[in-house]
């Protein structure tokens, strides 16, 4: 018993033994240093109580070691002395070395090249970084007109004096800036010498006119990418789309003057031609001054053969009534492009920048050539960017034109330069807002923002000229389509958010949005779509909805068409209820589309010619049109529309001709005005938007004894019956609305 009880304690001491912690097994923390853009120091595992090895300080270029701290705030120094009960991270504190970063600031800046020689480039080379120990570096200007921050070139105009412009780099070194100023010498603009040139192939993407493929020759200056093009030539490859044989070219050494003889129909009453009348007309091209001269800008229409689709299929044009305007002089040296008498070999050659051509010759018609720095192309109205296996004519023609060799790469200098000059010359000489809003020139309209766009990058400038159409113009009538053929084809810009347009088109929107929920709440049955038409009123009133003006095109026949949607919705109408007493076209969610289609629908409500008037604020010109559609009218009823300030355009037209024709009542709240038709624009980046064109839709007040005065109906179509949008589906408001006309209140 005795012995058990001894092994039995002892196996019991062995145990407790065993059970005792080693001395080995204490716990360890990791010591890490931020070094703050200095050397690499190794971090430490220290066990626990003991403490940090001091390591050698790091080194940092410029800048004076001055300790390891607790915080990232650098305000606890560590004392290395301290016992380490915990993982810790140490930071670097450094001090500027002031002298050898000044030195190095100095150096840096020394190696910044600017030259001498006045510039004639449009871009230069303002670096971002020192050469040498990479200094950061920004610019500014003493004159941001003739040089940006970027380093982009805005030369003064022919026969303006140089300017000295001082470029100040703010070189940065840590925490030190030092600024250094250089002068640069800015010529005033010479003309363009060409020097060299290339023949590219020119394709016709479109079955809208019959154009054959060719060759287009096409000049550079030296070290240049802006095209130019002798414009006879131009014109005489797009035979097919105009009457080139139509033209007499009368060429002096720095003239040429271009005529031709347009012939009409002259037509009674009943659309009978009864004879024919002739209008000539002339363009002066002045290589010396650099101007190109038009007795009228209706010089742009007249040569232009029909497209496939008739847009005017079933509409009689009877008389015309015309005011003569001015002549109109284009200057193209205050923005800076050159028309150019080229010796080519033993040919004179009289070479003008090719979108300046194209914009006048093409770019009025909806055809337009694209050049994409490989070769030119054909094109008609907007071709399609949402059809990327290109079923479509227009997608077949937007993926062709948008490949090219320069796709993904920054834009050319002359060609940045030349894309903002043309934007500005586009928008003084052929928007059709720019008087209405009293502007001289955009330049000084476009001055606070050009910088932001107008730095090298095309991207940069993709943004903005999107902000510019969208934002800037701040018209409905004007819209981005596409970036230019820089960007690559995937690369893609859209309206995405109501902060990206101006806040007149942010109104129009606000009640767009307020019809659609009226429509979704009162249609919901049908996910918000309204039927084709109603009867109220216990069959006595129809309501008919119109939501656009379409028509059919050669490529898709059986597409949307208005007047066929009005022959069958009428025929439907007459069926169900011949004695219907009242019509009403509902035009609130109506914004716009085809004059032609427009027309068309018209006819169905009166027998009168359709009267249309426009004004040109540039030429002063004034024309009133008088079209017969062959159409029996529905003259027995009563004419109704309702609108809303989403009734635009074309819509906001035919509101205008039922009030002063007599024909309509216009019931709801004033239109969404958009008075001009569109003018596609092509800039020399590729940059395809249209805008508001010189054709402003009118009316006219007076008669041929007294003279006539027209108005421009671009602000909206006041209602002769209020009625409210919240109600312009409510059934009980329309129909007190329409008593209250017709009982004449």
């Amino acid at each position: 018993m005795k012995l058990r009880k001894i092994v039995f304690m002892f196996v019991f001491v062995l145990l407790l033994v065993s059970c005792t912690p080693k001395e080995s097994e204490k716990e360890s923390f990791t010591v890490t240093f931020e070094v703050a853009g200095g050397s690499l120091v190794t971090e430490q595992l220290v066990v626990d109580g003991e403490k940090v090895v001091e390591p050698d300080d790091p080194t940092r270029l410029a800048y004076i070691f001055d300790g390891w701290y607790t915080d990232p705030n650098l305000t606890t120094l560590f004392n290395f002395d301290t016992s380490v009960t915990a993982s810790i991270r140490l930071y670097a504190k450094w001090n500027p070395d002031v002298e050898l970063q000044t030195a190095y600031m100095d150096e840096d800046a020394a190696a910044i090249s600017l030259s001498d020689e006045p510039v004639t480039a449009s871009k230069l080379n303002l670096p971002i970084k020192g050469s040498l120990n990479e200094s950061g570096i920004s610019w500014s200007s003493s004159n941001n007109s003739v040089v940006n921050r970027h380093g982009v070139v805005f030369h003064p105009t022919a026969g303006e004096n140089d300017v000295t412009v001082t470029l100040t780099a703010k070189l940065t070194y840590g925490l030190q800036q030092k600024f250094y100023d250089f002068e640069v010498i800015i010529p005033a603009k010479t003309e363009v010498t060409i020097d060299e040139s290339v023949v590219l192939p020119f394709t016709n993407l479109t079955s809208e006119f019959t154009v054959a493929d060719a060759n287009l020759t096409t000049y550079f200056a030296e070290d240049g990418a802006l095209p130019y093009v002798d414009f006879m030539e131009f014109l005489s490859i797009l035979e097919g789309f105009l009457y080139f044989d139509d033209f007499e070219f009368t060429v002096t050494s720095d003239t040429v003057t271009v005529y031709y003889q347009a012939e009409y129909d002259i037509e009674d009453d009943q659309g009978n031609v009864i004879g024919t009348e002739t209008e000539d007309y002339y363009l002066t091209v002045d290589f010396e001054n650099n101007t190109v001269t038009i007795d009228t800008l209706s010089f742009f229409e007249g040569y232009i053969y029909e497209t496939a689709t008739d847009y005017g299929a079933g509409i009689t044009y009877l008389e015309t009534y015309y005011e003569e305007g001015v002549p109109v002089v284009l200057e193209l040296t205050p923005y800076r492009f050159d028309l150019v008498v080229h010796q080519d070999g033993l040919e004179t050659k009289y070479l003008f920048p090719f979108h300046i051509a194209n914009l006048l010759f093409t770019g009025g018609s909806y055809y337009n050539v694209y050049y994409n720095g490989n070769g030119y192309s054909g094109i008609y109205a907007f071709p399609d960017t949402d059809d990327p296996t290109g079923e479509t004519e227009d997608g077949r023609a937007y993926n062709s034109i948008k490949v090219s060799s320069l796709n993904g790469t920054d834009i050319a200098p002359d060609v940045l330069v030349a894309t903002y000059d043309l934007l500005v010359f586009s928008l003084d000489y052929f928007f059709g807002l720019k008087s209405q809003r009293e502007v001289e020139t955009y330049y000084t309209v476009l001055a606070s923002t050009r910088d932001s766009y107008m730095t090298g990058k095309t991207r940069d400038l993709s943004n903005g000229i999107f902000n510019v159409v969208n934002k800037t113009l701040d018209d409905l009538h004007s819209s981005y389509h596409f970036p230019g053929y820089y960007e690559v084809p995937t690369f893609k810009l859209a309206l995405e958010t109501i902060a990206q347009v101006g806040p007149t088109v942010r109104s129009w929107y606000d009640v767009l949005f307020e019809v659609q929920d009226l429509f979704d709440t009162t249609y919901s049955q049908n996910s918000g779509t309204p039927p084709d038409y109603r009867f109220i009123d216990g069959g006595k009133t129809a309501i008919i909805y119109l939501d656009g003006f379409y028509t059919a095109t050669v490529e898709d026949p059986d597409g949307d068409d208005s007047h066929r949607f009005m022959r069958e919705t009428m025929d439907a109408i007459m069926l169900e209820n011949r004695n219907v007493e009242n019509i009403v076209v509902d035009l609130s969610y109506n914004t716009g589309g085809n004059l032609g289609a427009l027309i068309r629908v018209l006819g169905f409500m009166t027998e009168q010619p359709i009267e249309m008037s426009y004004m040109n604020p540039t030429d002063q010109s004034n024309v009133t049109y008088f079209a017969d559609v062959d159409t029996v009218a529905y003259t027995d009823v009563n004419w109704f529309f309702i609108t809303s300030r989403v009734t635009f355009s074309a819509a906001n037209l035919m509101t205008s001709i039922g009030q002063h024709m007599g024909f309509a009542t216009i019931i709801g709240t004033k239109s969404g005005g958009g008075a001009s038709s569109i003018i596609p624009v092509v800039l020399p980046d590729g940059t395809f938007f249209h805008m508001s064109s010189l054709n402003v839709l009118s009316y006219r007040v007076g008669n041929e004894i007294d003279g006539y005065e027209y108005f421009s109906i671009e602000d909206g179509i006041t209602p002769d019956y209020e009625l409210a949008v919240a109600d312009t589906q409510n059934t009980a408001k329309i129909i007190e609305v329409i008593d209250l006309a017709l009982a004449g209140e």
